[in-house]
This record gives structure tokens, C-alpha cells and sequence, in this order.
């Protein structure tokens, strides 16, 4: 299983732009998280990773989204919990998956790099009227479009 981590600050969303030299995806942009390891919690998982990849430390997020994400590149389909944190403490810093950035949701929901999945539940969680859990489930073509939701 995998994390990510929504945190939004004045209608922007912190995201990490992948390097241009990255082997996959170049110059997209990703949520902060990543895989669960042993001995911890996804909530665990989360915190951790946010942390690790750009500085901040989200404080008391709040399960959102548990889908799955299919890595064709990979051939894998992990099953992907997604938190939504409001407040936060630190200061933002690069890392090796990127350079973390705020971007509008105008902007990053337009963006031709970002995972049509990543779109879709960004726009579910700050649509939704309540804190209720999301779950989904997609497939993709070889394009990355979304060919089967739910």
C-alpha cells in the first residue's frame, strides 16, 4: 500500500514537482507520501513521507480517499490511502523525488502532468460536502486516461 497526503493552504495544494531528469513521469507533479513500511501505520506512512519529501509535518490529517492505483509501468495496482491535512508545521524543503511547490487548483486540475486519478480524487475531496471516506476504483488505458471508475 501506498500514501499521499492533501494538504491545502489559501485554495493552493502542496505538491512536488518531479525533476525533468526523473526516469518516470519528468516534470510531473505528484502528492508527497509514498509506501507503507512495516511497523507503522498508513497514518504513520503519511506523516513520515510528507515530511521526508518536503518539509512540512501535517498535523491531525484525516483519511480522504482508499482507491487503487494502477503503475501499468510496473504492472502493479497498489491500494493508495489518501489524507487531507488542513494545518501543518515546518518549511518547505527539496528532496530526491522533487521540489515541493503550492499550486492553485485551477492550475494543477488543467495540468497535463498529473495522474488522471490524482485529478479525479483531489476534485472529489475538496468537492465533497463532508469528511466522509471516498473509495474508488479505475483502469487505465496505455495513456493514462481513465477507461473504467467507480
Amino acid at each position: 500500500s501506498t500514501t499521499n497526503m492533501l494538504i491545502v493552504k489559501d485554495g493552493k495544494v502542496l505538491f512536488i514537482k518531479r525533476s525533468e531528469n526523473s526516469e518516470n513521469f519528468p516534470g510531473w507533479y505528484i502528492l508527497p507520501g509514498g509506501k507503507h513500511e512495516v511497523d507503522e501505520t498508513i497514518l504513520q506512512t503519511a506523516i513520515r513521507e510528507t515530511f521526508e519529501e518536503t518539509g512540512i509535518k501535517a498535523i491531525n490529517p484525516k483519511l480522504r480517499v482508499v482507491a487503487t492505483h494502477n503503475h501499468f509501468y510496473r504492472n502493479r495496482v497498489y491500494l493508495v490511502f489518501i489524507f487531507q491535512a488542513d494545518e501543518f508545521s515546518g518549511e518547505l524543503n527539496e528532496s530526491d523525488e522533487g521540489t515541493p511547490i503550492w499550486l492553485s487548483m485551477e492550475e494543477v486540475l488543467q495540468s497535463g502532468k498529473l495522474y488522471p486519478d490524482l485529478k479525479r480524487h483531489i476534485k472529489l475531496v475538496t468537492e465533497s460536502k463532508d469528511d466522509n471516506v471516498i473509495f474508488t476504483y479505475h483502469k487505465f488505458n496505455k495513456d493514462l486516461e481513465i477507461i473504467e471508475a467507480s
